[in-house]
């Protein structure tokens, strides 16, 4: 239940109603039917049901083209309030993780984009490198999170890095040794 998929459409993320429907452990055609209840309250009250379901097709395996909705946040919230117990517990915990990480990672590609480089020399950019990796050891900054603000920098910049720049953590370490044995 921990991993979720989201969709990003027109800067929007959403959840597949399928997999919401797999998650809750509810069959499919029971979630589209509550959720076409749950967008005759919305229009009803004047909400836009849009910002909560969209609705959308998908082919099964036979070529058929069924329905689903495409989930926002609003919508998964209205879904994990009326369940209860574990069920409950656990897809809104693996749907709040899930839209916090892609929000997080599209925070991080658009902050890195909005700010194009200019023309830059090397020396610039082991300028820039060595003031900000001084200011982090003044702030007591762990090592492997100085290592992890050079390499982004250098991504910024267009210069390539190896795969492992910045060295897992022991505790990874360890993890991938017991995988690997």
């Amino acid at each position: 239940m921990n991993e979720f998929q989201l969709t990003k459409m027109d800067g929007e993320l959403y959840a597949d109603s399928r997999e919401v429907a797999e998650k809750i452990e509810r069959p499919h055609y029971e979630l589209l039917k509550s959720i076409r209840k749950y967008c005759e309250f919305l229009t009803e009250g004047n909400f836009p049901v849009s910002e909560y379901f969209v609705p959308a097709e998908y082919e099964d395996s036979t070529g058929r083209k069924l329905p689903c909705n495409l989930i926002t946040k609003k919508g998964c919230d209205m879904i994990a309030n009326k369940l209860t117990g574990r069920k409950g517990a656990l897809f809104t915990a693996a749907y709040v993780s899930a839209f916090e990480k892609m929000r997080e990672q599209l925070s991080t590609q658009n902050s890195l984009q909005r700010f194009p480089a200019k023309s830059t020399s090397a020396g610039e950019v082991s300028s820039l490198i060595k003031n900000v990796r001084i200011v982090m050891e003044r702030q007591d900054s762990h090592p492997r999170k100085i290592a992890k603000q050079t390499e982004l920098l250098l991504m910024h910049f267009g210069i390539p890095v190896i795969e492992d720049f910045v060295e897992p953590a022991p505790w990874e370490q360890m993890e991938l040794e017991l995988a690997e044995a």
